[in-house]
């Protein structure tokens, strides 16, 4: 007996849609109709959807980020963004997950945030979009997008990263990848700094930037950052505000870049380079994307490196190298002091309490060096 020759997926579905007189690409024939009207899609989507719900301002820009890197991204695929099929969302999948370095998590949520977007289309009755045809949904329902089991993150020495960090000429970038790795910062939490929240004493940034550590938390606090909690901060996680130092190599990775910043009205210390508005956590993973790969891309045995692996390497070292009390880590983190199962919790946690006093002078006394 021969084998059987089985056609690949894409044959068996043209035979289909030939079969039942079907269109496997239904939304090519609008594109061009697409291309040449002034309305935006997105925009008409955002008016009359995004803005009636009142959405915390972080979230109506998350919104606009994913579709304009959708947009950018059809564009060259030579496609309008609001006439896909199936193959596109896929070939966009793999380059949020290839290209951008996302997590698979990260990817679904953006594949669900364009298929809000193309679920309003589908009711509109203004559009041509098919009640029976998603690309968006189709490709949810049969690509797993379940984060995998993590992998340990590469062991990489300081002085190793201090080598690396040389290397990294924007100072933008430089001082937001020495943040992150002094402070153990979320990327939410760096890009959600402001001018007010950071204390640098230098008699040139206090007379440009009048607002600088103008924050209440900073007061008698010199050299210090203010990381607001996520209730005082939309998009951050930790529940505990906290301040940190500013090491000697922080403080001068942050004056060379603040020497050079935009003047605007923006208040975020950390500013894209186009609009100068406030740097994405997107654009700054792809800061640590660029540092750190190929040599520290994913393998089989260790996770690529993101810009959570700052934080990572900032616990690591402090518990494991320096052998730091866990509730001085946990406030250096924005971690709660207690247990997060009440079953477990015992009665003392309520009562440990740790300050900004208790970790300012061990921290400028250890706190590794890059040597830059």
């Amino acid at each position: 007996m021969t084998d059987v020759v089985h056609p690949d997926v894409d044959a068996q579905r043209a035979e289909v849609a030939a079969a039942f007189g079907r269109d496997l690409d239904p939304l090519a024939a609008y594109a061009t109709t697409f291309e040449g009207m002034a309305v935006d899609p997105f925009d008409l989507f955002v008016s009359d959807v995004l803005d009636s719900k009142g959405l915390a301002p972080s979230t109506h820009k998350a919104y606009d980020w994913v579709f304009e890197q959708w947009s950018g991204y059809m564009a060259r695929e030579g496609r309008h963004p609001a006439c896909p099929n199936d193959k596109h969302v896929v070939g966009f999948l793999q380059y949020c997950r290839d290209d951008c370095g996302n997590q698979p998590d990260t990817v679904r949520t953006k594949l669900r945030r364009l298929n809000k977007a193309y679920e309003y289309w589908q009711d509109a009755p203004a559009f041509p979009h098919p009640q029976d045809y998603n690309p968006f949904t189709l490709v949810l329902s049969k690509v797993d997008l379940s984060r995998p089991p993590l992998k340990e993150p590469p062991r990489i020495p300081i002085e190793t990263l201090g080598e690396i960090l040389h290397g990294v000429t924007n100072v933008r970038d430089r001082a937001a990848i020495v943040l992150q790795f002094k402070l153990g910062l979320r990327a939410s939490e760096l890009c959600n700094i402001t001018i007010r929240d950071i204390s640098i004493q230098n008699a040139d940034l206090q007379q440009h930037y009048r607002e600088l550590g103008s924050h209440p938390a900073l007061d008698s606090r010199p050299n210090a950052v203010y990381i607001p909690s996520r209730d005082e901060r939309q998009g951050n996680k930790s529940r505990c505000p906290r301040v940190l130092p500013l090491d000697d190599e922080a403080r001068h990775a942050l004056l060379r870049y603040l020497l050079i910043r935009p003047d605007t009205e923006e208040g975020w210390i950390f500013l894209s380079k186009t609009s100068h508005s406030q740097l994405d956590q997107e654009y700054l993973n792809s800061c640590w994307i660029r540092t750190f790969r190929p040599e520290y891309a994913e393998t089989e045995e260790h996770r690529g490196v993101t810009s959570h692996f700052g934080r990572h390497r900032f616990t690591t070292y402090w518990r494991v190298e320096r052998d730091l009390n866990r509730e001085l880590i946990k406030y250096m983190r924005g971690d709660t002091t207690q247990n997060s199962s009440l079953d477990d919790r015992g009665a003392i946690d309520d009562y440990i309490h740790t300050y900004y006093e208790d970790i300012e002078p061990l921290y400028r006394e250890q706190i590794f060096k890059f040597g830059i």
